[in-house]
């Protein structure tokens, strides 16, 4: 069979050679249309076909704390422990991606509907973590990650290198993440003194009908608590529903004889979202141009909420919500308005081609929002920030550095107020966001609840 090449871009040629060179005959190539690079391939293997997802790049200016060669290193681990996952065929250098066998199955249990056969296949999931979490740290010897010795490294073995990025990268004062990191520090739970291999983007995985065929996307992953992992499923919860998380954490603590309080859950609930926010943030400032900004700063913006409000729930601190962004708008709405339209009408074509062009449209839909209620936004904004640090304020710039030098100085007793001015900011940039693009859906969304534990 001969691939018809014509629609392809520089990358897709790159990826399409090289496995053409180091696999065998190409007989299928299918760029996925999504935010990042992806490739569903088969290739001709010893005379019989062999399906392949080609996992690529996230663009120049985002900044992992686990790098690509790393999570290949994963990938082996896992397979010469017999943790099921992708098995790891290849390293592609240009452009970065890993060469993986596609595994059987499909995502989100959600879609099971036999409810028992739900249920059974989301307890093989807490089986597979629970045998992961068992294994020795010498298992991972060779993913080049530092073991935690104490309860502090520990808990902040994800979310202190990843502020590190986001420190690195940010490059302006941003005062909402700099609380975060500092919550995080003075919050961590001393009881907790075993350190895992783990996953905090939890929840995702293949399945068929009879079991879960393995564990997919290990890009975040570090050695820390346990606990951490489970407090993950909150966040995947949000695109793939998994049930009564609840539940799930019960069937953990019956299979490893774990404790896992809600405090806890609270608390790595706030770390990985937070971990989110510290690696997505800086694209709002330095997007590359493969990068679909939009559904980015969905979840930056969506993640940060869900860190507050976590913060919030381990504290007691009981949210009031904000008044919704009034009509006030820029000027010259209409053109806005057209760009929206214009972009929409855009023929489409492939797929990408497809995709590309909603995320324009929504970036368009955005910018039109931002204009029509950005001047009520940013007006609320800054009569919050007068108000915390208690002089005014008369633009975005200043109000930030402003209420940073106030989290710098700010102690415990200070938390409660600051967790309902981020909030408050959040929620209006969740408000700028609404129907805009395929991530939309995570306008207004909040974790699911966890109950006293």
């Amino acid at each position: 069979m001969t691939i018809d090449t014509s629609a392809f871009n520089a990358m897709d040629h790159k990826v399409h050679d090289w496995l053409a060179a180091n696999l065998g005959p190409v007989i299928a190539f299918e760029r996925q249309p999504r935010w990042r690079p992806g490739w569903d391939v088969v290739v001709e293997r010893d005379g019989a076909p062999l399906g392949l997802y080609v996992r690529g790049p996230r663009g120049d200016s985002y900044v992992s704390p686990v790098d690509m060669h790393q999570e290949a290193q994963i990938h082996r681990a896992f397979e010469r422990h017999g943790i099921p996952a992708p098995r790891l065929l290849g390293m592609i250098d240009d452009p970065l991606a890993m060469v993986l066998e596609r595994l059987a199955g499909r995502i989100n249990s959600a879609t099971i509907a036999d409810p028992l056969q739900r249920q059974r296949i989301r307890e093989d999931f807490i089986a597979i973590i629970a045998r992961q979490h068992q294994l020795p740290p010498e298992a991972f010897a060779a993913v080049g990650l530092t073991v935690p010795q104490t309860a502090e490294e520990i808990a902040l073995g994800l979310y202190a290198p990843a502020e590190a990025i986001f420190r690195a990268n940010i490059g302006r004062p941003f005062p909402l993440m700099r609380f975060i990191g500092g919550w995080l520090r003075r919050n961590v739970p001393f009881d907790r003194t075993r350190a895992a291999f783990i996953n905090p983007d939890a929840g995702q995985f293949l399945f068929d009908d009879t079991h879960v065929t393995g564990l997919i996307d290990f890009e975040v992953s570090s050695f820390g608590d346990p606990a951490a992992e489970l407090a993950g499923l909150r966040l995947r919860n949000a695109a793939e529903p998994l049930g009564d998380i609840g539940a799930l954490i019960d069937h953990y603590e019956l299979l490893t004889g774990d404790k896992i309080s809600k405090q806890l859950i609270e608390y790595h609930s706030a770390g990985f979202c937070g971990v989110n926010g510290f690696l997505l943030w800086p694209l709002a400032f330095n997007c590359s141009p493969e990068q679909d900004y939009v559904a980015y700063m969905h979840y930056a913006v969506w993640a940060s909420r869900a860190s507050i409000k976590a913060i919030a729930e381990h504290s007691g601190v009981v949210l009031a919500e904000p008044a919704e962004p009034e009509l006030r708008p820029l000027g010259f709405s209409e053109a806005a308005r057209h760009l929206v339209r214009h972009i929409g009408a855009m023929r489409g074509g492939t797929p990408v081609d497809d995709y590309a062009r909603d995320a324009g449209a929504a970036l368009a839909l955005y910018l039109q929002h931002w204009n029509d209620f950005g001047p009520d936004v940013v007006a609320a904004n800054l009569a919050d920030a007068s108000a915390l640090v208690g002089r005014p304020l008369t633009d975005w710039d200043e109000a930030q550095a402003a209420v940073e030098a106030f989290v710098a100085a700010a102690g415990p007793q200070d938390d409660a107020r600051l967790v309902q001015h981020f909030h408050n900011w959040l929620r209006r940039q969740d408000f700028l966001l609404r129907d805009c693009g395929q991530a939309s859906f995570l306008v207004g969304g909040e974790l699911q609840p966890i109950a006293a534990r």
